[in-house]
């Protein structure tokens, strides 16, 4: 019998050694969608792995809320906000 949560989908995040031109190609995905999503807002690419945007959330403690890029099922690109686990799938 199958769990109901072997139904969702699982992201997993990059990691440093990946191929440096899908780390490439999916950061700008997420800093385009980032832009789009939340137009005016300021956006910092951290490294090849990690975004961080200005949030005016009130469940934010910094004011700004963190992206890593990944997987999710080990084929769409996504982002993952580190502070609500809230996934955004991404166009490449």
């Amino acid at each position: 019998m199958r769990n109901e949560t072997d139904e969702l989908f699982v992201f997993r995040r990059f990691l440093m050694d990946e191929d440096a031109g899908l780390l490439q190609r999916v950061q700008e995905a997420a800093v385009e969608k980032l832009q789009t999503l939340f137009p005016g807002h300021r956006l910092v690419v951290y490294d090849a792995l990690t975004i961080g945007i200005d949030t005016d959330s009130p469940m934010s403690e910094t004011g700004v809320d963190t992206y890593e890029t990944g997987l999710v099922d080990g084929e769409v690109p996504a982002m993952r906000n580190t502070r609500d686990g809230h996934v955004i799938t991404l166009r490449i």
